[in-house]
């Protein structure tokens, strides 16, 4: 038994294929520790397998060597590696494609050469075999695997029952009712299977690239939603820095130069009113700043309130307000507006009053600029009186 070169066939196999489960299967800490378990385990495993080819014969070896050989692997692995489950045994059946690829390629190559199983030949022939499946291992086998066993959660055994059936064909053709080797005009038969099997193999892997592809598409559009919404909001803070007051919250003086072009763009006519308020410095002086901020900050407030949907309310600058009046201009009744502030005004600090001047678009100017000023002018010529009579 030993001339046919089955035993030097079934350990050049299992190195190979031993050397192929460890690139393809992650091992779990510590990793060097387990990896020399699971060979010395494995080379138990081979041994007893020769064994049986030598005391019970090749043929109750092939028709057994599931039980004998594979499923020794299959626990041993399950107990070592990282993936578990159908995630586990679809590595394993990837090895057993291959080695199924180097047993017929390996008896070919010997009927070929010799018209008979010439162990050498069959050797030289799976060597090769294997040797060719290496860099196509490292290079997309294991990279495409190791992405699906983290993508992919369900539909495993889905996977798995493709290789199974195309394994038990394999099987069939090979080794039912005679080993191949045996029927040497049957390898046609077996190339059909391994071609089946590799075909299946192959399908599986392009489906999977596809879906990885769109799913990484669809990620993409996720992604570069997710960036547009967070510019968007960046965007939307942005304006919200550059056209509101910091300390009170309301329109900003660019805020307000911009409305008012558009509103003297469009020939709509509205109401100027600039405010200025009396005696900040006085308050300032007498309490803090901290006391100021929120006397503007009441002031803002109010005259918003007071203002509603008639208007807005802009800070021009310091103590300095503007408000645009762009419903029914010209019935707007500064006296009650003034009379309104006072009233509603509600601090610890009594309201120390304040001055106002309007401008009226068109009458009074046609441009922001003019209106302002205007306005300005206005709101001085009132503070003027008011201080006369002081």
């Amino acid at each position: 038994m030993l001339n046919d070169g089955t035993i030097l066939r079934l350990f050049l196999s299992q190195v190979f294929a031993m050397y192929f489960l460890l690139i393809l299967i992650p091992i779990k800490q510590p990793i060097k520790r387990n990896i020399t378990i699971i060979i010395s385990s494995a080379t138990l495993v081979v041994f007893l397998n020769a064994w049986i080819i030598l005391d019970l014969g090749i043929t109750f070896y092939t028709r057994f060597y599931f039980l004998t050989l594979v499923l020794p692997f299959i626990i041993l692995f399950s107990f070592f590696a990282v993936h578990k489950g159908a995630k586990l045994i679809f590595s394993l059946l990837s090895v057993q494609v291959i080695g199924n690829v180097g047993i017929i390629n390996g008896l070919l190559a010997s009927y070929i050469f010799y018209g008979e199983n010439t162990p050498y030949i069959d050797t030289i022939a799976r060597i090769l075999t294997y040797l060719l499946f290496i860099p196509i291992i490292l290079k997309f086998i294991r990279p495409t695997y190791l992405k699906m066993v983290k993508i992919i959660h369900k539909g495993w055994w889905i996977l798995n029952s493709a290789l199974i059936a195309s394994y038990a064909l394999s099987y069939f053709i090979l080794f039912v009712p005679d080993p191949v080797f045996y029927r040497p005009l049957y390898f046609i038969h077996a190339y059909i299977a391994i071609f089946l099997s590799l075909l299946i193999y192959a399908i599986i892997f392009f489906l999977f690239i596809e879906i990885q592809s769109k799913s990484a598409i669809e990620q993409d559009k996720q992604k570069l939603s997710t960036q547009v919404q967070v510019l968007a909001a960046e965007s939307k803070e942005i304006i919200s820095i550059a056209y509101k007051d910091s300390l009170t919250g309301i329109n900003n003086r660019y805020s307000l130069y911009r409305k008012m072009d558009v509103l003297t763009q469009n020939n709509q006519p509205f109401l100027v009113v600039f405010i200025d308020i009396d005696d900040l410095k006085s308050i300032n002086d007498a309490h803090d700043h901290t006391k100021g901020d929120c006397y503007l900050k009441e002031f803002a407030l109010v005259i918003g309130h007071i203002i509603g949907d008639q208007g807005e309310v802009y800070r021009f600058a310091g103590d300095e307000f503007v408000c645009l009046i762009t419903q029914n201009p010209s019935e707007f009744n500064i006296n009650h507006f003034k009379e309104d502030v006072v009233n509603k005004f509600q601090m610890d600090v009594p309201f120390r009053g304040m001055s106002l001047g309007t401008a009226f678009y068109p009458n009074d100017g046609l441009n922001p600029d003019e209106l302002i000023s205007y306005a300005d002018q206005a709101m001085y010529a009132e503070k003027k009186i008011k201080n006369m009579r002081r």
